[in-house]
């Protein structure tokens, strides 16, 4: 099977934008990757497109914007992990050598207007926020977490997101736990600014095997290590109702497999960019993953873990460093390709070596890409 690499990467400004912007929008982003891998959308021989909302454009009209080829293009499904679920697939396209270059897309913008009442009807009886404030409170009785706790795991996101001008979050002074707590408390421990904005936005990214990336005589700097999808499976607590967060093992055995197809372990990795839908999510992400014990994050957090530093201070990884879900925002589709984008940012900028990305889909897949930076 064949190493992946990614040629290049641009997002949009994530948060509201105008309906029926998001083919533009989609075609504008996927110029600006092509751009920087320095090729036209002449030399792409596929298109996938991580989309989540029935209400955004179809990916076969954005590939209109960029030009008539014959290429095949794809459009993959799959809630909150609909655009790493859309890089998996393009990298198993070009592993089994059916295709060399490809553009991989994500995004959301709807071309209509949809009600709220008709979205949560599709998510199910409660809304996303009430299954998570339940698992919230379930920390809470495990392992004594609180309000101020979820606070920091905000405020570190929120303030990662004054660095990034694209993000949907933008805060002119340094936030405090305090201006977290004092937002509107949502529903249990969970405040407004524990949790996801949601929005508009989109990102792209080019994909090729090392064979492409010569032909086209571009110099990879960024290789896919590794991408592991997998679903849930019935165990204890588990949830069937609305868009949830399925059973901790998924997170679990998903990451242990990426880990081990990438050949890197939890101590090698500098950046992580994780599903912090809700500030919750972060602290059982990271412990899920492997990269403290159960019920470990919260101190850590407290002495300055995962924020700015981490990796020199603790051995721990930056988490959400381009703000996050939580702050930067979460446009369904374009979400996972922002992640990727955000890693290949820091691997030039910050010296990362190692970076991994985490999403899941409506609580019942969950997607981990080891992303590696190479010489």
């Amino acid at each position: 099977m064949r190493e992946v690499y990614v040629l290049g990467s641009a997002v949009s400004a994530f948060g509201k934008h105008p309906t029926g912007s998001g083919r533009h929008l989609a075609a504008q982003v996927a110029a600006d990757a092509l751009s920087e891998a320095g090729i036209d959308f002449s030399a792409v021989d596929g298109v996938w497109a991580g989309v989540a909302l029935g209400a955004s454009p179809r990916a076969v009209f954005v590939a209109k914007e960029l030009g008539l080829t014959g290429v095949p293009v794809q459009q993959v499904v799959n809630a909150s992990a609909s655009g790493l679920a859309a890089v998996h697939e393009a990298r198993m396209a070009i592993r089994s050598g059916d295709h060399d270059v490809v553009l991989v897309l994500g995004y959301d913008v709807p071309e209509y207007d949809t009600s709220a009442q008709e979205a949560i009807a599709r998510q199910g009886f409660l809304p996303p926020v009430t299954q998570f404030a339940l698992w919230a409170a379930q920390r809470e009785q495990e392992f004594g977490t609180t309000a101020e706790d979820l606070a920091r795991v905000a405020a570190k996101n929120w303030n990662y997101a004054r660095s990034n001008p694209l993000a949907a979050r933008q805060a002119d002074a340094e936030v405090t736990v305090d201006d977290i707590l004092a937002s509107k408390v949502v529903a249990g421990q969970l405040h407004s600014k524990m949790c996801t904005p949601w929005g508009d936005g989109a990102g792209a990214i080019v994909l090729a095997s090392a064979e492409g990336a010569r032909e086209i005589g571009v110099i990879p700097t960024t290789e896919l290590a590794s991408s592991v999808l997998r679903s849930e499976i019935h165990g204890r607590h588990h949830t069937f109702e609305g868009a949830v967060v399925g059973p901790r093992e998924m997170t679990t055995r998903t990451s242990e497999l990426a880990f081990d197809a990438a050949g890197v372990r939890p101590r090698d990795v500098d950046v992580v960019q994780v599903h912090d839908a809700f500030a919750n999510e972060e602290l059982e992400y990271l412990e899920l993953m492997g990269f403290v014990g159960p019920g470990e994050a919260d101190k850590l957090l407290r002495d300055g873990a995962f924020g700015p530093g981490s990796r020199r201070r603790f051995g721990l990884p930056e988490v959400s460093t381009d703000g996050g879900l939580l702050a930067r925002g979460h446009a369904s589709g374009g979400t996972g390709v922002a992640q990727i984008h955000e890693t290949r940012r820091r691997f030039a900028e910050h010296g990362d070596r190692v970076g991994v990305c985490h999403l899941l889909g409506a609580g019942s897949v969950c997607v981990m890409q080891v992303l590696r930076s190479v010489d």
